[in-house]
């Protein structure tokens, strides 16, 4: 539960939901809490989840996954390893540009991983270690 500094409303996260309420400290225990009144503009900073990719890829953009850009070339990474992995058997070097576009996949891959638990909000700080 958080309280803003200027208004008395406080809210709860949980189970990917989020619940708003006006709070009063001077009312009774069982009235503490009452919904925001009705066209209170309520405003979300947050970061979109991608939903589940599907086979069904399409230029349509209102079918957008909220992949990050940077990380749509893994895709394509992938599928040019498997294009040399399928030549292998009657070319000359295909094996190394597989293992080739297999690692920059797995780089990829491992990048976005750390972008997914990376907290992206502006400003940042140290925590820096003293004896004592």
């Amino acid at each position: 539960m958080a309280l803003t500094d200027q208004q008395s409303y406080v809210y709860w996260i949980e189970r990917d939901g989020i619940a708003i309420a006006k709070y009063d400290k001077n009312a009774s225990v069982d009235n503490r809490f009452s919904s925001p009144p009705a066209g209170k503009t309520i405003t979300l900073y947050v970061v979109k989840s991608p939903t589940l990719l599907t086979t069904a890829l399409t230029d349509d953009p209102s079918t957008d996954p909220g992949l990050p850009k940077e990380f749509c070339e893994a895709f394509v990474e992938k599928a040019i390893q498997k294009g040399y992995e399928v030549r292998m058997g009657g070319e000359e070097g295909a094996a190394g540009a597989a293992q080739y576009w297999g690692a920059k996949f797995d780089s990829s891959v491992r990048e976005g991983k750390k972008y997914a638990t990376k907290r992206r909000a502006s400003g940042s700080s140290s925590i820096k270690g003293y004896d004592y």
